[in-house]
């Protein structure tokens, strides 16, 4: 396995690999239809350029030379908290270290700041137990995830990046 920064050119597989996962999680829980809104539009081709081109962001794949088995975006928010916007592995590569080895490239990202937040739909109880057991810490819950799913508990999870400030 390798991690490496994205590229256009990656922009294809990254979508695919978007797609499918969202539908392997949340199919039974939000319905086909549902699942295809939100990809459609949050995990666009479209929207990934986007991602790609933002200032103080990561946006970084694992690939094993033929695939891409995971994907992570983050971006500094401000000087102090950066904010982990998406961290997806297909689900053949799940419990493999894909997740952890994209996790552990993300909190060392952003020397400086201290700490990086997440938000994850509370019924995905696999990525609520992957992030607790990688020291995150829940700090709220909110009502909606986004326009797409409204009405979605959602919860908030943060951890401490001390050990990646800045040296005085």
């Amino acid at each position: 396995m390798w991690i490496r920064s994205a590229t256009k050119e990656d922009l294809d597989a990254v979508h695919e690999l978007l797609v499918y996962t969202w539908h392997a999680t949340f199919d039974d829980v939000y319905g086909v239809e549902k699942v295809n809104a939100v990809t459609s539009h949050a995990h666009s081709i479209d929207a990934l350029k986007k991602q790609l081109a933002k200032p103080y962001s990561e946006f970084i794949l694992v690939d094993d030379g033929a695939d891409i088995l995971g994907m992570a975006y983050a971006s500094q928010k401000d000087h102090k908290l950066s904010v982990l916007n998406q961290l997806y592995v297909h689900p053949e590569h799940q419990k493999k270290g894909v997740g952890s080895l994209l996790l552990a490239e993300v909190e060392s990202a952003f020397p400086g700041v201290y700490a990086l937040q997440l938000e994850v739909i509370e019924q995905n109880q696999n990525a609520v137990r992957f992030y607790e057991s990688r020291g995150y810490e829940r700090t709220k819950v909110i009502d909606g995830c986004g326009a797409m799913l409204p009405g979605v508990p959602v919860l908030v999870l943060e951890k401490s990046l001390t050990g990646y400030e800045l040296a005085p």
